[in-house]
């Protein structure tokens, strides 16, 4: 039986030009959707389905990331230019390469860690990606 890897270890964020670094924690799910256009007509009869067609278009998503955090390092740059954003999964077997899921984006709101006493710090941020290079899952 091969083994099959469910388990999130492993997994990483890396950003293109910026080299934003940082011990993830977690790295939430990227939803993209497009719109359904509502194409029912007068035609309709009573107690009928409604009909929908797929727009042409649709958003590429967004994906929320948090950090360890240390006042060594950077905050996420808020005005920085579009790059490459790598989400790696882990190896789904010993043997297999692992999984990814790429396009470019920027950072669309980060936060700063909250203080408090015992507790770690650390911060967030949302990448939205843009569409240009509109995310690819290999």
């Amino acid at each position: 039986m091969t083994l099959k890897n469910y388990n999130s270890q492993g997994a990483s964020v890396s950003f293109g030009t910026s080299g934003l670094t940082g011990k993830v924690l977690s790295v939430g799910g990227v939803e993209q959707s497009r719109e359904a256009m509502e194409i029912t007509d007068l035609g309709i009869v009573k107690n009928g389905a409604k009909r929908f067609i797929p727009a042409d278009i649709y958003d590429v998503g967004s994906v929320d990331i948090e950090f360890l955090f240390s006042s060594a390092q950077a905050l996420p740059d808020i005005v920085a230019v579009a790059e490459t954003i790598t989400i790696t999964f882990p190896k789904a077997t010993l043997t297999g390469s692992s999984a990814t899921f790429a396009g470019t984006g920027f950072i669309q709101s980060r936060s700063t860690p909250e203080l408090s006493v015992g507790d770690l710090m650390q911060m967030s941020c949302s990448v939205q990606f843009d569409g240009e290079t509109a995310p690819v899952y290999s």
